[in-house]
């Protein structure tokens, strides 16, 4: 009897010292959590920025960047609030508001001139930012609107068809003296390689330089292509006779054509019977032959002719 009562006290002391040892736990992980959300640190955010009032007389050595870095010390807790609060809105930046040195033709970016709680929204202590100098040149020479190139090596999956690439904006603004940019007429991208493509494609094209001589208004142009599922139809057509003799009444055999073609699935819609025509020239007819080849005038712009059936037509010729 003693010893199951022993056994008992011991049960409930175990007990007991078990759910100290979680109170504990519990109240360690929240002082270190309190802790730490209370302490300052440096992060670094990476925030998209749009720029304002351009200088007009002069030329951006470089290129214009899309994003800012700002190195920011805040306490956790802010920080926390701020990462949640992504992704963050451009940041809008006057150049009327930048510091600007006219020996250097340097324009300085920093805290005192950049409104940073506007994008993140919060206010944080801001040690630093990169870039935090835009250099310019003085513009010389003339500017003009070329087309941009795209560079491409993309080939479309078995049953699949490309679309014609879409380019935005499909021209930009070069700048330079006469000499350099007369006899450009295009502005090359970087290459870009997509093999066996099933889906369609968004993405980002770099320009490049003809020479250091010739200044850019962008440094990158967005690009799409669409990737199709080529889809296979058969349709019947009646055969018409043209530059038939006067006077002379013509029967053809077959009356009718069997054309295949492939189409991708998203113009398959728009493809019907009055898209194609379908002809036998009596001009082309050999001296002694009573066959004709079949001609399609008509051919809807969305489809690939894969065959016509047949692909020559007999005649008799009735006087009238």
């Amino acid at each position: 009897m003693a010893n199951k009562e022993a056994y008992g006290i011991k049960q409930k002391l175990m007990r007991g010292k078990l759910s100290a040892f979680f109170i504990c736990l519990i109240i360690s992980a929240f002082l270190w959590l309190t802790h730490s959300l209370n302490s300052h640190y440096r992060y670094s955010l990476t925030v998209p920025v749009k720029f304002i009032n351009l200088p007009n007389n002069k030329t951006l050595l470089g290129n214009l960047p899309e994003n800012l870095r700002f190195d920011v010390k805040a306490s956790g807790l802010k920080l926390l609030f701020v990462l949640i609060n992504k992704p963050y809105n451009d940041l809008t930046i006057d150049f009327n508001s930048l510091k600007g040195d006219s020996k250097f033709h340097a324009y300085s970016i920093s805290s005192g001139n950049v409104n940073l709680s506007s994008s993140i929204k919060f206010d944080v202590e801001v040690k630093k930012i990169s870039p935090d100098t835009l250099f310019f040149t003085n513009k010389k020479g003339i500017s003009k609107n070329v087309a941009v190139k795209p560079l491409l090596f993309v080939i479309a999956d078995k049953g699949f068809i490309i679309s014609k690439p879409l380019i935005n904006p499909a021209y930009i603004t070069i700048t330079g003296d006469s000499a350099s940019i007369q006899n450009i007429d295009s502005i090359s991208t970087a290459p870009l390689y997509l093999n066996q493509i099933t889906k369609n494609y968004n993405g980002k094209l770099t320009l490049v330089k003809p020479n250091e001589s010739v200044y850019l208004n962008l440094s990158e142009v967005s690009i799409s292509i669409q990737a199709d599922k080529l889809i296979e139809k058969q349709i019947e057509l009646p055969l018409e006779m043209i530059n038939a003799p006067e006077g002379t009444n013509i029967k053809l055999f077959p009356g009718k054509v069997k054309v295949k073609y492939s189409s991708a699935l998203n113009d398959f819609g728009d493809i019907n019977e009055k898209s194609f025509k379908a002809i036998v020239n009596f001009s082309r007819r050999k001296e002694g032959y009573n066959k004709l080849p079949v001609e399609l005038t008509i051919v809807a712009t969305q489809a690939h002719i894969l065959s016509i059936t047949p692909t020559e037509a007999e005649f008799l010729i009735f006087k009238k």
